[in-house]
């Protein structure tokens, strides 16, 4: 008799976990399913606002405005470009004061605190 009482005291239990995280199951699914839709509508809205909405993508973005040219640029101009601030500026313009003209876009490197990956990271805003 206690084993029968103790059987179905197991099986209820049992019953009632499996019916729980089932309900628990169906409850997570919903919650994905509205979270899911919720990106995929916030996705359009930024995809019809901007062809290159994806923040994977910067180099699609990165680089655009103005041409500065390295020859005749204000250090204020100067700091438009990227990674270039007041102390950069400025010894550009004071390199370029004391040897003159840069001939080309890499001449720039002969700048203390430039190099190549400076030069190309600027290298569609640069212009001589």
């Amino acid at each position: 008799m206690m084993i029968r009482i103790f059987y179905g005291a197991l099986c209820a239990l049992l019953t009632s976990l499996l019916f729980s995280s089932s309900l628990y199951a169906q409850a997570f699914d919903q919650q994905y399913q509205a979270w899911k839709s919720q990106q995929q509508a916030h996705d359009a809205r930024l995809q019809s606002s901007h062809s290159n909405y994806y923040l994977a993508k910067p180099s699609l973005q990165a680089n655009t405005g103005p041409k500065v040219n390295i020859n005749t640029a204000t250090a204020k101009d100067l700091q438009q470009l990227h990674g270039v601030g007041e102390k950069k500026a400025l010894s550009i313009v004071e390199y370029r004061q004391q040897y003159g003209r840069f001939n080309s876009v890499d001449d720039l490197q002969k700048v203390k605190g430039i190099g190549p990956k400076f030069i190309e990271k600027n290298r569609n805003r640069l212009a001589i």
